[in-house]
């Protein structure tokens, strides 16, 4: 007796996404069709959104069998387009109001206010083409500023002082159109506030700083209740804007992982969104036992992916699987050959170009130095770093290992001995990042 196989579609598929959606232990059941390919939707100038969805479209009808299931494991605007082709070809997610409500990062801290808000910053938005920013957001410094649909800390800048703000403002003219258009046509696809909608999407989020012990809540929902599976610590790197290190499961105290999720459950069913996967990302202030509440995300986490891989047995991808198909997830906990996971970022934090990156035979050695290692480089020889797209405002990415071990303790030294075989060589660095 055959059983049919059922096709899902990926927006922003890649070979590596791919290799880990086939290691899922259902994966012979799924076709995995590329739609949209990753290069379509990251290291690319513009996001064209009509043109992309054209495209998606064209993909669609031209294939012979039966659509079953549209995901992404990107962010946007891939998140956005899900709902919009869900619309058209009837498969399972969230809408797109749901998704804007997270992703709008003003909306988002407004709705966030009215059911949690003793874990919500002080906030404001202003144009960067108005006059006396500074004086009139009515927030003390220091505070931060990036755009609606801040994504992987595009133009986001910390703000300690009026020169600090007066030096971004031409940066976000000349560069926040790139973001704020392809939001614009989105925006004008949902039913929005009034109060939103006559907003626009060029405009800027300022809140006030928070900080603390980062963590990232990971969870579902299903049939419009909210679930938890997990915790991931988010490790700072020294400049405390960029990240060192995701670790899971987290080193959090008990309760405070409970607070966080209960909390996460809370605003994401206030937001209304349905049948589909979130990540929440927190601080805790260990001082004044304080929680804050960064952003929503309304997908799984890719980064986090492979760690819930090497500690539980199976990728949180299966969750995501599950919704677009109508399936109540059932996610495994501790079934996995390590106890302690990690993906460590190796970075630069200075101008410079690339003299030498690790080859193909020395990612073969550094990965020998810890067993079940992954490495990924994102250089190549002779490349200027500013060359590189989607990065921080603080750094710029090197490369990424993914690492198993059975504490934390073994973690980092395992770490340590595969970042020393990674042989990466900048010259003529400027000034810092």
């Amino acid at each position: 007796m055959s059983t049919a196989t059922t096709n899902i579609f990926v927006l922003g598929l890649n070979d590596a996404s791919l290799r880990m959606l086939r290691r899922l232990p259902q994966a012979a059941r799924y076709a995995f069709q590329p739609l949209l390919h990753h290069d379509e939707l990251r290291g690319v100038e513009e996001f064209p959104v009509r043109d992309l969805l054209q495209v998606a479209q064209e993909r669609l009808e031209s294939f012979t069998g039966p659509v079953d299931a549209i995901v992404t494991l990107l962010d946007f605007p891939a998140t956005e387009l899900v709902p919009l082709l869900g619309r058209r070809y009837g498969t399972r997610a969230p809408t797109l109001e749901a998704v804007l409500k997270c992703n709008h990062k003003y909306w988002s801290r407004v709705l966030q206010q009215e059911v949690v808000p003793e874990c919500v910053p002080p906030f404001a938005v202003f144009a960067p083409e108005a006059e006396e920013i500074a004086d009139n957001l009515g927030l003390d410094y220091p505070y931060w500023v990036k755009p609606l649909n801040a994504f992987r800390s595009q133009l986001g800048f910390r703000v300690d002082r009026a020169q600090d703000l007066e030096a971004v403002l031409p940066q976000f003219r000349d560069e926040l159109p790139r973001l704020a258009e392809p939001l614009e046509a989105f925006m004008k696809e949902a039913e929005l506030p009034p109060e939103i909608a006559g907003l626009g999407a060029g405009i800027v989020l300022a809140e006030g700083l928070i900080g603390g012990r980062q963590c990232t809540v990971e969870g579902y929902v299903h049939r419009g209740r909210a679930h938890v599976y997990g915790v991931v610590d988010s490790v700072r790197a020294p400049n405390r804007s960029s990240f060192a290190r995701y670790q899971y499961p987290s080193g959090l105290p008990g309760r405070v992982q409970h607070r966080v999720s209960e909390l996460a459950i809370r605003v994401l069913e206030h937001l209304g969104y349905d049948d589909g996967c979130f990540n929440v990302e927190f601080f805790w202030e260990r001082r004044h036992d304080q929680l804050w509440l960064v952003e929503i995300n309304p997908r799984l986490s890719l980064s986090h992916c492979e760690l819930f891989e090497l500690v539980d047995g199976q990728s949180n991808a299966q969750v995501m699987i599950d919704l677009a198909l109508g399936r109540r997830p059932s996610p495994p906990t501790g079934e996995g050959e390590a106890r302690c996971a990690g993906k460590f970022f190796i970075r630069a934090f200075r101008h410079g170009r690339v003299q030498r990156a690790p080859t193909p035979d020395d990612v073969a050695r550094a990965e020998a130095q810890g067993p079940g290692a992954r490495i990924s480089v994102h250089v190549e020889s002779g490349i200027d770093l500013d060359e590189l797209s989607n990065q921080d405002s603080y750094s710029y990415e090197l490369a990424t290992v993914r690492l198993g071990a059975p504490n934390e303790r073994e973690l980092l030294r395992r770490f340590a001995r595969v970042s020393e075989a990674l042989d990466f060589e900048i010259v003529d660095q400027g000034a810092a990042r």
